[in-house]
């Protein structure tokens, strides 16, 4: 498979890059990461959502909370410095550098059943089907998987609380860090979803880094 060039990751040391990786349209994966290496999500061309989440590799039971999220930053909106917080209120991962700034904490994933509602189709490809065979490896079934944290995904809020997806507004090569605080569980899908704006009604590609703040020899887990 293709991989990004360096050049499309501005501020890594590529000695310190444990491994990369493109997402194909559509596609999803699952890896490890130990605490204090950071994961790159990268949208290489465009206008495209990845629905993230993650679980503490020692206890998979403690796993991203969307509703912890927000309750304890404050906020719908994460930026830089804002914590992915667990069920148990653990800070499992930090937002470094982001080059785009909008992203979305409250739609959830794309899955067979929200899609057979408001579109009328069965079988399509969907988030919540992609998070299920990469975990799968891992133990980890469907009624396990928690709310996602949708990377690049435009959600606004309306003063009186109304919500409506929106193409993105990232462009190719926008970026987002996260570091890890603890070790890791992760999975990324590439939303798959073409009936709505959320990817510019076109997937496309995304690009995944994982690298060390510094040497250390306890590389990530390449999938």
């Amino acid at each position: 498979m293709e991989r990004p060039a360096r050049a499309e990751h501005p501020g890594i040391d590529p000695s310190l890059i444990a491994w990369e990786e493109v997402i194909a349209p559509r596609g999803g994966m699952a890896f490890t990461m130990r605490a204090g290496q950071v994961c790159r999500v990268i949208d290489l061309e465009g206008k495209q959502v990845a629905d993230f989440i993650c679980f503490n590799l020692r206890d998979y039971t403690d796993k991203l909370s969307p509703e912890n999220t927000q309750l304890l930053n404050g906020t719908l909106f994460l930026r830089t410095g804002h914590h992915l917080f667990s069920t148990k209120a653990a800070p499992l991962m930090t937002l470094g550098t982001d080059t785009c700034g909008v992203h979305d904490l409250i739609s959830g994933s794309c899955s067979e059943y929200t899609n057979a509602f408001r579109y009328g189709v069965r079988g399509t490809p969907n988030c919540l089907s992609n998070f299920e065979r990469a975990l799968r490896p891992y133990g980890i079934g469907l009624a396990e998987i928690p709310y996602s944290f949708n990377i690049f995904m435009n959600t606004p809020v309306s003063a009186d609380g109304r919500t409506a997806i929106q193409e993105p507004a990232s462009k190719p090569g926008d970026y987002l860090d996260l570091r890890a605080n603890t070790d890791l569980l992760v999975a990324i899908s590439n939303c798959p979803q073409e009936r709505n704006p959320c990817n510019g009604w076109n997937p496309t590609t995304l690009g995944v880094v994982v690298y060390e703040v510094e040497p250390t020899g306890r590389g990530a887990s390449a999938p």
